[in-house]
């Protein structure tokens, strides 16, 4: 069994040392409780999985229970994502389009009390909400998803999707556990190369979910968190060089645990980074080059070109959160099975945020 750490590192500063460490991380092969009877961290949890394993039962911890379901789906020339979150101060149901090519973006959400809506303990399970103008439900239907929305944007027009997100048997994800200390730790399982068929309508706009070049990114999260925290996340998704791939990288919330969440998804299969990414960018200039690489294995080496961002802020004191996050399409290499993959104009994504929560 892995041995946790007594301490907790700072999770909150833009300015961290890059360590550049590398590490074994234990790999899971077989379903696994995220909690021990009272509430810490099951050290036979810590590791990462090819499939979502870990069943994420917590319990108590109040205000510091955070838990997730957000999605991505992103093609040539839009964005659109609905995140479903109870962080114990409060729940939410949040969306945000995003048109590439002129700039045009609609948000909107319905926000109450924690414990409104459903969040289970495992990734494979359908969650839907309604309230605050919003319908959402995101629908296991035999291997696919079923998505369904509808709502009015802030001081904007409807916006109504109806798509599926084609699933291959046998296509893996990443799924890791975070272990900060034994009473604060974060189960991650991030699934990306997903294609989607089917449309968004705003208004009078149509964009049709085309699974030649439409993918689906989720981003399932539950955990024990401090109340500050800072990270990066990026993703790059999509078909190149013969092949579907997916990258999901990040930094520095998993610096000094000895686990991360760093993968290359090719062909479905799981390709595991066993070491910490050097992030190089301007967060106060997000249109300037974001370049995630690999110094080790050199297994990733990509550059992000941005040509939309999303910039939220939100400060009430004690809870407050803020950042970048920069769309774009991604240049360079990355290497699975001793095989360089030229990656030439992949769309994704880049960020940075802050959060007291």
């Amino acid at each position: 069994m892995p041995t946790l750490p007594d301490h907790l590192p700072i999770l909150d500063r833009a300015d961290r040392p890059l360590a550049g460490a590398t590490y074994d991380e234990r790999e899971i092969t077989a379903p696994v409780d995220l909690c021990d009877s009272e509430g810490n961290l099951n050290p036979a949890a810590v590791g990462f999985s090819r499939l979502p394993l870990v069943r994420a039962n917590l319990v108590g911890r109040w205000p510091r229970k955070k838990k997730w379901n957000f999605w991505n789906w992103i093609g040539p020339d839009f964005v659109f994502s609905v995140v479903l979150a109870d962080i114990d101060f409060t729940s939410f149901c949040s969306f945000t389009l995003t048109d590439f090519r002129d700039g045009s973006h609609w948000t909107g959400a319905s926000y109450g009390l924690p414990g409104r809506f459903d969040l289970p303990e495992v990734v494979e399970a359908s969650v839907a909400f309604r309230g605050g103008g919003l319908e959402y439900e995101n629908r296991i239907d035999g291997l696919d998803l079923a998505v369904r929305f509808r709502g009015h944007a802030s001081k904007g027009p409807l916006v109504v999707a109806d798509f599926r997100v084609l699933r291959r048997a046998g296509h893996e994800s990443l799924n890791v556990v975070v272990p900060w200390t034994p009473r604060h730790f974060q189960c991650n399982s991030k699934h990306a190369a997903l294609p989607c068929e089917g449309e968004v309508l705003v208004g009078e706009r149509r964009y049709p979910l085309d699974p030649r070049n439409c993918y689906a990114v989720q981003d399932w999260g539950r955990g024990i968190w401090p109340h500050r925290s800072f990270w990066n996340w990026g993703v790059a998704t999509g078909r190149v060089d013969g092949g579907l791939l997916g990258v999901n990288f990040g930094a520095k919330w998993t610096t000094g645990t000895g686990s991360n969440e760093n993968g290359i998804l090719w062909n479905g299969r799981l390709h595991k980074i066993m070491e910490d990414l050097v992030w190089e960018y301007d967060a106060a200039q997000w249109k300037k080059p974001w370049r995630v690489r690999a110094p080790h294995s050199g297994a990733i080496d990509l550059v992000l070109e941005p040509f939309a961002a999303h910039t939220p802020k939100l400060d009430l004191g004690w809870i407050a959160t803020g950042g970048v996050c920069a769309f774009g399409r991604w240049r360079g290499t990355v290497r699975v099975e001793d095989r360089p993959v030229s990656v030439d104009g992949l769309v994704g994504w880049a960020e940075e945020f802050a959060h007291r929560w």
